[in-house]
């Protein structure tokens, strides 16, 4: 007895579920794997295209100030292999001393700087080495 209860609990469960997944994916035009809330979605076709388009719009006003700079380097980054990465790689450039803006892209694999004094390229390379990825060539 004890156990068909149970069962039924859990069957109840899935249904609701899936239920509230295929509500949502048709009412709503959100994606199954939206069930957290979205905000850390990164698989699914239409909040990836957004992700992608933010950080497009981002990469590109951070490069827009990078090119006001008269010192800037160029750095070639292995290892990066997504956003988050990214966002390391300019997050890691960013805290050293010196350097004003930086941007990185994915599909370029390459950082660029935008430096307020001009840096030993050393420290750049520490900085990304430091963050997990490779820093390769740098150039101004």
């Amino acid at each position: 007895m004890t156990a068909t209860v149970v069962l039924g609990v859990l069957i109840a469960l899935a249904l609701a579920n899936g239920l509230r997944v295929i509500y949502r994916a048709f009412f709503k035009s959100e994606a199954a794997c939206c069930d957290s809330g979205g905000s850390s979605c990164n698989s699914c076709p239409a909040h990836k295209s957004e992700m992608q388009r933010a950080m497009e719009n981002s990469y590109r006003a951070r490069v827009e100030k990078i090119e006001k700079f008269s010192i800037r380097r160029t750095i070639d980054v292995d290892g990066m292999t997504c956003e988050h990465c990214v966002a390391n790689v300019v997050r890691a450039l960013e805290k050293v001393d010196g350097v004003q803006v930086a941007a990185a892209s994915l599909e370029k694999q390459t950082a660029l700087a935008g430096l307020s004094k001009d840096i030993p390229d050393e420290i750049l390379r520490d900085a990304i080495n430091k963050a997990g990825y490779r820093a390769g060539v740098i150039t101004v």
